[in-house]
């Protein structure tokens, strides 16, 4: 038996070739982000849940972007719509790649929020009915925009108008057509290119398969779908920020479901590709980032940023720390106001205290670097203790080098570690030091000091009165 999520029978074409003029870009409207993900991404991900025996995908302006884009996964064909003439002559395009199917399923490739469920159950109940086309529609309270679902004094569908050409009365009708169509394979084609252009916009419109069919004695059937949200497109960068306020409550409310705490959830943004562990808190105002993972029990915020970063199980990060692109183990705390860049790697029980920055480096268990420091192109050992306003030197205008330093080393405050070097394990820094050749174990290093004087009689220079 053939599951709701398995359809060899079945086609997918996604409609991706429209310019977007509204959205005032240079790219493609499907490759505009919603919570760090391409629109397109989200709708191929979701048809390809459904596993059709194809998918085609009808792009037009900047096609080479969209294609780059995405690549060519194993059942993509790529078709071009080299004029933008309407929904119906982008359909009409992919005769040549749909065959050997009972059904096209016809979604739209701005729909960021369409579930593979909803799919499902359109393409179940179509074949269920034993309907030639049947639409996806939804009850909404303001149908401005979309097509409007016209019904006869027997409740079956008539037509499908675009807004632009309904009639005031028809503009008042509350069920409205998502896009979205299941239609028998063997007709679509024959329906498609019997669609004329008479209309405003002189384009060929998908919806008008629909009289056709009816015409010719063919049943039309209409789905509704539960959560109407679901078909929000985009056409402008408002409706971008609603669908991706809307994504964000449904991925906020997900996580709060599987057992993590968000506080204060309409000021945290955590994007689709985020993972996040049981017990877990995320405090206001975080922003989660791109392929963060966070680990189980830990802590992070308020106002802390991670961008592609790995937390480890009992983490703390506290306020306003920047974690981009690093690796953090067990049980350390990082911040508040640090800053870790991408290639830090801190071991477990690690500290990393306020103002405090991290780059390409390695620091060893137990080490603690709490103040004001930078550490950059370093390798630490276990047990280290560095000093507040310790630096390494790592650039010398034109090159980057190494600093080695061993297990339980103390670095004294305000010292300066010129790269290339090596501080060996248990050795100790004094405070102030510039430190340019290797230091031994054990024992302490000093770098030369100037002698201290006093100056008796010197004041301190005063602002000139007005």
């Amino acid at each position: 038996m053939i599951s709701e999520f398995q359809h060899p029978d079945l086609q997918v074409c996604v409609l991706a070739a429209g310019k977007g003029k509204r959205m005032r870009s240079n790219k493609p409207k499907v490759l505009h982000k919603v919570l760090g993900r391409a629109m397109i991404d989200y709708v191929l991900h979701t048809v390809e849940s459904l596993r059709p025996k194809g998918i085609a995908v009808v792009t037009g302006h900047a096609s080479e972007m969209v294609q780059a884009h995405v690549g060519k996964p194993r059942n993509l064909e790529w078709v071009i719509q080299d004029k933008q003439l309407g929904t119906g002559h982008a359909v009409r395009q992919c005769e040549e790649v749909i065959s050997d199917v009972r059904d096209v399923l016809i979604v739209c490739g701005d729909t960021p929020l369409l579930r593979s469920e909803t799919l499902a159950k359109l393409v179940a109940e179509h074949r269920e009915r034993d309907a030639v086309v049947t639409v996806l529609t939804a009850e909404v309270d303001d149908p401005s925009g979309y097509g409007r679902i016209v019904r006869d004094s027997a409740g079956k569908v008539t037509e499908i108008i675009e807004e632009k050409d309904a009639t005031d009365v028809q503009r008042l009708i509350r069920e409205v057509s998502s896009g979205i169509y299941c239609v028998r394979h063997d007709v679509l084609f024959d329906l498609l290119h019997k669609i004329g252009n008479h209309n405003m916009q002189e384009e060929y419109y998908l919806p008008d398969i629909v009289p056709l069919a009816l015409k010719d004695g063919r049943s039309v059937e209409t789905v509704c779908m539960e959560d109407a949200a679901e078909m929000m497109g985009v056409n402008d960068r408002v409706q971008l920020s609603r669908v991706e306020d809307r994504m964000q409550a449904n991925i906020i409310r997900d996580w709060q479901e599987r057992g993590v705490t968000i506080e204060k959830p309409e000021t945290v943004r955590i994007e689709a590709t985020v993972s996040i562990g049981l017990d877990t808190i995320i405090q206001a105002g975080c922003y989660l980032i791109g392929s963060t993972r966070i680990g189980d029990e830990c802590r992070v915020g308020p106002y802390a940023v991670l961008v592609n970063a790995w937390l480890d199980d009992q983490v703390e990060v506290f306020a306003f720390s920047h974690i981009h692109s690093a690796n953090v183990a067990m049980e350390t705390k990082i911040g508040p106001f640090a800053r870790l860049r991408p290639g830090a790697q801190l071991d477990e029980e690690v500290r990393v205290g306020n103002f405090v920055e991290i780059k390409n480096s390695v620091v060893g268990r137990g080490s603690k670097v709490n103040h004001l420091s930078y550490i950059g192109d370093t390798e630490m050992g276990a047990d280290c203790n560095i000093g507040a306003g310790t630096i390494t030197c790592n650039y010398d205008g034109a090159n980057k080098h190494k600093t080695m330093i061993g297990d339980r080393v103390f670095v004294g405050s305000d010292t300066k570690l010129i790269a290339p070097v090596e501080i060996k394990s248990d050795a100790t820094v004094g405070a102030g030091s510039i430190i340019t050749k290797k230091v031994e174990s054990g024992g302490l290093t000093l770098s030369e000091r100037p002698d201290q004087r006093h100056v008796s009689h010197w004041q301190r220079p005063r602002k000139k009165s007005r």
